[in-house]
């Protein structure tokens, strides 16, 4: 076996180029037509499926990313649908209004359901969250 050569070896690491395929290097030969079709509006799924049609294999998302990296293509974030929140309660001076163990007893909500015009006690609004048990008005068990 012959002895290790430091010469040689530094001349291997100045050659060597590491084997990568080029990214996008499928979609490359199809710009042109990549290009068209996005002019004509057509989505990422539609330009996926016709390729893979004419044996170029790709997904959506392939195609998506070669358009905003290769075309320039904007990138739009998705857009949630807001989550619809009660309005906070606020004074007209900006300040949070007080919670309702701290208003006055002649402004807080009663415990009683409402009632109607007819008497007839109508069903309370559920509030958000678990439904707690109220221990005061249960039954005391026969034992």
């Amino acid at each position: 076996m012959s002895s290790f050569d430091p010469a040689a070896v530094r001349q291997a690491v100045a050659e060597f180029t590491p084997h990568r395929p080029q990214k996008f290097q499928d979609l490359i030969p199809a710009k042109d037509v990549i290009i068209e079709l996005r002019q004509r509006r057509a989505s990422y799924r539609a330009i996926a499926v016709l390729l893979t049609q004419h044996c170029l294999p790709t997904s959506k998302t392939a195609i998506a990313t070669f358009c905003h990296q290769i075309l320039g293509e904007i990138v739009r974030p998705h857009r949630r649908p807001g989550r619809k929140r009660p309005p906070s309660p606020v004074e007209p001076n900006g300040r949070m209004a007080l919670p309702a163990q701290s208003q006055p007893a002649a402004d807080r909500p009663s415990l009683e359901p409402p009632a109607d015009s007819n008497g007839v006690e109508t069903p309370q609004t559920r509030s958000r969250g678990p439904r707690i048990a109220q221990v005061r008005m249960l039954k005391p068990e026969s034992t």
